[in-house]
């Protein structure tokens, strides 16, 4: 009888082993591509080193603006983006300004981000949901964009 339980038990915890040790096999992840494509609200905006919460309200005419960006999978490294920011008088008519932002290279960085390269300038940033587009314009200087993900 003795016999007979411990051979039920070393069979139990032989179970219990390979059981515990069996693990599923991780997923695979989505492409860089898959991963950024998407639609993004703005939360940000800055030009020239000033930073505005979106959507943004002047104080002075009553405008609001606020944007979207569309992002679009290429291919697995490869996206294109477009951009629209939307005006909304104090009347209320709507103004939508939009921008084919191009395609881009993707690659992943070091710390796990994927940047978006335009030849060879990095133009955004993709992490956690959030997108960040920068760009330089001849008038306003410097100027980025930061959405996440609806």
């Amino acid at each position: 009888m003795k016999q007979l339980r411990l051979t039920s038990a070393l069979l139990v915890l032989l179970m219990a082993f390979v059981i515990t040790s069996c693990s599923k096999k991780d997923e695979p992840e989505p492409s860089m591509g898959d991963q950024v494509a998407g639609t993004y609200t703005l939360t940000k905006v800055t030009v020239s080193g000033f930073t505005a919460d979106m959507p943004f309200t002047n104080p002075t005419t009553g405008v609001t603006l606020s944007g979207k960006i569309v992002a679009t999978k290429v291919a697995d490294d490869k996206a294109t983006a477009i951009l629209t920011l939307t005006d909304k008088d104090a009347s209320g008519k709507v103004t939508d300004d939009v921008s084919n932002l191009g395609e881009v290279t993707l690659k992943k960085a070091a710390t796990g981000e994927i940047e978006a390269y335009s030849g060879t300038i990095k133009v955004a940033t993709y992490t956690g949901g959030v997108l960040t587009i920068s760009a330089v314009d001849a008038d306003l200087g410097a100027i980025s964009f930061v959405g996440k993900k609806n």
